[in-house]
């Protein structure tokens, strides 16, 4: 099972339609043909076009370049087929299909580094602006593509709403199972998430910025559960209803703005090491389909039955190893992904998990071509897409303003007490910004609700003139005391 059993694509399964970024990034143009889900046949509106061509050039500029030896395996082949119809990056797609079929295939097939069991689980954080970034364009083509394989699967079994530690693992209770409450005592007993039995969780986050905040708050245990959900194996929580989820098989795929990443992300953030489980994947819209209906039904259904198929017979393998040639591969890409390092910078710390990333997506890779022994071709297209990974982490730290991150975290130190502007303009700035220059900075960062303005007042004694000032989010939605602070 090397290559897809879909036959091959009739006339009717090829549009021609208005591509203002081909995959090379370089603009082409065909009209567009019913009955191909890219929408009806349009007369001609050059100024409109030109108005779309610019637009998506210019978000795919600031995008890293792409290897399209990623696509050179099963899964690549179906991104191929659906994307004509979508206006996703075909990197988004795929992320998103790693993701959902990692999950999919259970915990039976996985590898072995050292002493290290790694089950193929893969957590894409798809990186895109919002609008132009067609992020959730990119999950529609994917979950079309589940959904038709597996109904159920994807009903049941992904689910969106990280808040806690603790809710993770409640996720995993089965309905014959108690929660630590008496009977007739305490809360009621939810009703289970996921299948009796089933271990198997999609986490799909499309909020991710809000998340983040969630577990930067005291007490929160959901970094921590996170980093063990990422190993495989057992979750524990060791509160008043102490739990132990056995065997949990836990997959996340979240999206985030570039804005909204680099703001809220500290540097306690990256020294925890939750944030080296992620792949980050920057995209962008690739064409423009005003009238576009998605991908063929019956183009759905034949692709979605040999999914089907693969996903089942690639979940009874155990442990997959490599071929001779693989392994003389894998020592070169072993030295190449393995030189990032959590004691060096944001981009390395959020990178230094790269190579064991790498060998889960080529175990899926092999597993869906029904194999336990990865071969080149499954280590190249996954080498492509790590490279992609690492590329993307590049540009959007790059491209970041450094000091918007730096005082997104000096105001976050305060905590709830927030700071004044005397404090950033002194303190922080040491009296060497201009006005406009610390308003425009103050701007984004509430506009990228990282912080917000609210008042703080006198303490000890009655009435006097409140101070503004400004306070991390996740502090102000916390103590919620904006509106007795607004009063005058």
């Amino acid at each position: 099972m090397s290559k897809p059993d879909t036959p091959a694509a009739t006339p009717a399964d090829q549009p021609r339609r208005l591509r203002l970024v081909s995959d090379s990034d370089q603009p082409t143009a065909s009209p567009e043909t019913p009955g191909t889900g890219t929408g009806p046949v349009l007369p001609p509106d050059p100024e409109t076009e030109r108005q779309a061509l610019a637009q998506i050039a210019n978000a795919r500029a600031e995008l890293p370049a792409r290897d399209e030896a990623m696509f050179e395996t099963f899964l690549g082949d179906l991104v191929r087929q659906v994307q004509p119809t979508s206006e996703a990056d075909p990197t988004n797609i795929l992320a998103s299909l790693l993701a959902g079929t990692g999950v999919y295939l259970g915990a039976r097939p996985h590898l072995r580094v050292g002493d290290d069991r790694h089950p193929l689980l893969v957590w894409p954080m798809v990186i895109g602006r919002t609008g132009i970034g067609r992020k959730g364009a990119g999950w529609s083509a994917a979950k079309r593509l589940l959904l038709a394989a597996d109904a159920g699967f994807v009903a049941s079994n992904i689910h969106s709403g990280l808040t806690s530690g603790e809710g993770l693992t409640q996720a995993f209770a089965d309905e014959d199972e108690g929660d630590g409450t008496e009977p007739g005592k305490g809360k009621p007993r939810p009703r289970a998430l996921l299948p009796t039995g089933d271990r198997r969780l999609l986490a799909f986050e499309p909020e991710w910025a809000s998340v983040m905040a969630r577990m930067r708050r005291e007490g929160n245990t959901l970094s921590a559960t996170l980093r063990a959900a990422w190993e495989g194996g057992n979750l524990s929580t060791l509160g008043v209803n102490a739990r132990i989820v056995r065997d949990a098989h836990v997959g996340i795929l979240t999206h985030i703005t570039p804005g909204e990443f680099t703001a809220k992300l500290s540097s306690s953030d990256m020294a925890g090491g939750t944030y080296n489980r992620f792949l980050p994947v920057f995209v962008a819209q690739t064409q423009f389909l005003p009238a576009g209906t998605g991908a063929d039904p019956a183009l759905i259904e034949r692709l979605a039955v040999d999914l089907r198929a693969r996903l089942d017979q690639g979940a009874t393998l155990g442990q997959l190893g490599f071929s001779d040639e693989a392994a003389y591969l894998w020592r070169r890409l072993y030295v190449e992904f393995g030189g990032f390092s959590t004691e060096d910078g944001p981009i390395e710390q959020f990178l230094s998990r790269a190579a064991p990333n790498c060998l889960r997506v080529a175990g899926i890779h092999a597993a869906l071509d029904g194999t336990a022994t990865i071969q080149p071709p499954h280590l190249v297209a996954a080498a492509a897409f790590i490279r992609y990974a690492v590329d993307s982490a590049r540009a959007v730290f790059r491209k970041a303003d450094p000091v918007l991150a730096q005082l997104a975290a000096f105001i976050r130190e305060a905590g709830p007490q927030g700071r004044t502007r005397t404090e950033i303009t002194s303190d922080f700035f040491q009296g060497n910004a201009k006005k406009p220059r610390i308003d425009a900075l103050l701007e984004r960062l509430v506009a990228d609700q990282t912080i917000a303005r609210t008042q703080r007042r006198p303490e000890g004694r009655k009435g006097g003139r409140a101070t503004d000032i400004v306070i991390a989010h996740e502090h102000y939605e916390l103590t919620n005391n904006a509106p007795d602070q607004d009063k005058p």
